[in-house]
């Protein structure tokens, strides 16, 4: 049997709890440090592109309900991730690529300061790579495109502490 070669698949949906930034990447999971969100996508076809690419490796996507009963688009999501650092390719590692796009169109970078912090439910076209076999199988997240903002608005519980 052939080793597979990377695919790129591109796939629109919804964003959850995303870490995108170097500030806020996950250091707890992951020491030197991961850029992740949970993904819903928008509908099966979009599901199917990564599926079906991922049984072809022999590897299974676990798709999960949203903890908290809140999804989007198909319902239910997996985790899109990018490490930090990258130990065999060094430029697969930092933070993933965000633009804004207004439909195929890629306008410009996202700037958090100027644009926002990008919120639960922002409609989103993501990037992934998807590598390797078997248990060596993975997919990296190499660039997210926001569709359609949702901003991210603190709890005002929060921003004041206790």
């Amino acid at each position: 049997m052939a080793k597979r070669k990377a695919m790129t698949i591109v796939m629109d949906g919804y964003i959850k709890w995303a870490r995108l930034r170097t500030s806020e990447m996950d250091t707890k999971f992951v020491p030197d440090g991961q850029y992740n969100a949970e993904f819903y996508p928008e509908d099966q076809e979009n599901l199917d592109k990564i599926m079906s690419e991922a049984k072809a490796r022999g590897k299974k996507i676990a798709l999960k309900d949203p903890y908290d009963g809140e999804g989007f688009g198909i319902g239910k999501y997996f985790k899109i991730y990018r490490n930090h650092v990258n130990r065999s390719v060094e430029e697969f590692g930092g933070p993933p690529v965000v633009v804004k796009m207004d439909g195929d169109t890629v306008n410009d970078r996202w700037d958090f300061e100027m644009d926002g912090l990008i919120g639960n439910g922002s409609k989103v076209r993501v990037k992934l790579v998807m590598y390797g076999e078997g248990n060596m199988a993975g997919h990296r997240l190499e660039k997210l495109g926001v569709l359609d903002l949702v901003s991210y608005v603190p709890d005002a519980d929060m921003a004041s502490g206790f």
